[in-house]
């Protein structure tokens, strides 16, 4: 308890300040250790039976895909692209999207993150339908 006309301890604010100064610390110890799943934003939706014309898409998010392409020539990060996706509903409208990386996983084969750039309401809400219809579903049998 407190007396009246004492002030309050410095106590819980040094605390504070100390356990603000550990987090950071973990934090710049794990820089650079993150997995992949821990560097990337929020939102990744993981894909069934979804295509586009360079291959296959893993995830999507309204920034962004995840796809798996199989092509003689590799492609470049920071190359621009058009995506059009094959969709249980029909082939969608096109998706402008830079590529963020890309990872070669065997002959003629590459994985790519591309984000999408410029786009409007409409195209977003088209991705979401797209992601919505598409989306992994996952069963007893796939979690044993």
């Amino acid at each position: 308890m407190q007396a009246a006309g004492q002030t309050p301890s410095a106590r819980p604010t040094d605390d504070a300040a100390m356990h603000r100064v550990q987090l950071s610390l973990i934090s710049l110890a794990s820089y650079g250790k993150q997995t992949e799943a821990e560097r990337r934003r929020p939102g990744r939706i993981a894909c069934e039976r979804l295509r586009c014309g360079s291959g296959r898409v893993v995830d999507i998010s309204k920034t962004g895909a995840k796809l798996q392409i199989h092509s003689l020539f590799a492609p470049k990060k920071g190359e621009s692209r058009t995506l059009t996706f094959q969709t249980a509903m029909g082939e969608s409208a096109t998706y402008p999207c830079v590529l963020m990386w890309v990872k070669k996983t065997g002959f003629a084969g590459y994985e790519v993150g591309a984000q999408f750039v410029g786009l409007s309401e409409l195209q977003e809400r088209q991705l979401f339908e797209i992601a919505k219809v598409h989306s992994k579903r996952t069963t007893l049998k796939d979690v044993a």
